[in-house]
This record gives C-alpha cells, structure tokens and sequence, in this order.
C-alpha cells in the first residue's frame, strides 16, 4: 500500500488530500472518497485503505480546510454541533464541486492513477454529496455510493432528487431504517425521481441501523452487521462499473 497526504493550493483555499493505493505502476481506477461532517480523521483514512486494498487509487479531500475543522470530534462538548452546522452551512455544492475537481486533477497528473471515468462513496453529508457530484460530473462518474445520506429529499429548489439528468452513473443507497434524515417517505420520493429517469440504482434499507452505522469510532450507532453488508455493496458495484487493477 502507497499512501500520502498531499497539500492543493487553489483559488478556494490550500486543501490537504490524502491518497491511498496499492503497490505498483497502475494505472488504478479513481475513487473519491467523500467525508461525513465529522471531520477529516484516521478513520477516514482507514476506510479509503480498506477501498485501495480493491484496487482503485482513493482521493480523500478535506472538505473543510476552509473551516479549519478536523476530526476526531467530541461530541460530548456543547461548541461541536455548532461548528458542525456552521462548515456544513459554509460548504456550498460549487465549493465541494470545485473541491472534487481540484483533487481530480491533481490524480491526472499522477501516472499511477486512471481518472478518466471514476467512482464516488460518501458517508453522511458526503452521501448527499455522492449524489450531487454525480449530477455534476456528468458521464465521468461512472458508479456513485450514497450511506445513511441526509439531505437527498427537501423541499427547497436545489433539492439533490430534483436534479438527476445528467446522471450517467450506477448508484447505491443504503440507509439506516432509524434514520430521522433519511425517511421512508423521503426515499421513496427519491426512488420515483429515480425511476422517471431510468437511472440504475439500489436503494437498501438497513434494519435496526442509525444514523453513521459506518463509524466504528461512534460506539453508540455502529452497526458492524451492516457496515459489512455495504461494504460489499460498495465493492461489487465499482467492480461491476471500474473493473480493480491489481499490482
């Protein structure tokens, strides 16, 4: 395994992005890992290795170097939600757009990494991320995994669900059954959205799982059972759309 953190000075800030892949020449498939709001952290890292060991080459952006917030978080202080919702406020669709870009090219300069068509997976904001990049990037994406996702399905003009055309991608869902942000209402407004577009997709609900089953870290929601099941959801699907290069 091959892994760096690597520093991008852009005109949106400097943003750090760690890199993991396996041993060898490659060219290995991208795959842009998308962050929960929890902030960039060993964990994140460990999750991007478990995709590299697949045989991608896995780009993490820190989509909140503009904050300042990194992670691990406590949860338990009275200032952490706020300054959660306030980088989340700040992270605007064009900023995490441009973001993505910024970490896309730096893989096109990188011999070892075949960016032409990628995937994309993201936990939390980076579920609703997954499916709004995939929409912006167009045919470039092929595959696009989105887990326990908020913010899919709302009322307001830009709601992700509402904007799908240009969707070229095979997705997966897969959302905790406990989950105030992700409801069965609200999925199954997505799924219609879906459907009208003939975008191929699976959307699964997991039994007795919360928000951030995916955690191991969150002890209080950690789902082990259905961390593994996605996981190999996740594996067979880029398999099926960006076949792995093995070194």
């Amino acid at each position: 395994m091959i892994e760096r953190n690597q520093r991008i000075e852009s005109a949106r800030g400097a943003m750090d992005v760690f890199i993991a892949r396996p041993d060898g020449p490659g060219p290995f498939p991208v795959i842009v890992q998308l962050m929960d709001a929890l902030g960039m952290r060993e964990e994140l890292h460990e999750h991007a290795r478990r995709v590299a060991r697949w045989g991608y080459c896995v780009l993490v952006p820190d989509l909140f170097h503009r904050a300042g917030l990194k992670g691990p978080l406590d949860l338990t202080r009275p200032d952490t939600l706020p300054q959660i919702r306030a980088a989340m406020a700040a992270l605007t669709d064009p900023l995490a757009t441009g973001d993505v870009k910024d970490a896309l090219a730096l893989a096109a300069a990188d011999s070892a990494a075949d960016a032409t068509r990628i995937g994309l997976y993201g936990f939390c904001m980076g579920g609703r991320l997954a499916l709004m990049l995939a929409q912006q990037l167009g045919a470039r994406v092929a595959a696009a995994a989105s887990v326990h996702p908020g913010g899919l399905v709302t009322q307001e003009p830009d709601s992700p669900h509402q904007h799908l055309d240009r969707i070229a991608a095979e997705l997966y869902f897969g959302i905790a059954d406990q989950d105030a942000h992700a409801t069965p209402a609200q999925m199954q407004a997505l799924e219609h959205a879906l459907q009208a577009r003939g975008i191929a997709y699976q959307l699964e609900f997991h039994p007795g799982a919360l928000h951030g089953f995916m955690m191991p870290s969150r002890t209080d929601v950690y789902r082990e059972a259905a961390a593994q099941k996605v996981w190999g959801r996740i594996e067979a699907l880029l398999r099926r759309a960006l076949a792995p290069r093995h070194a």
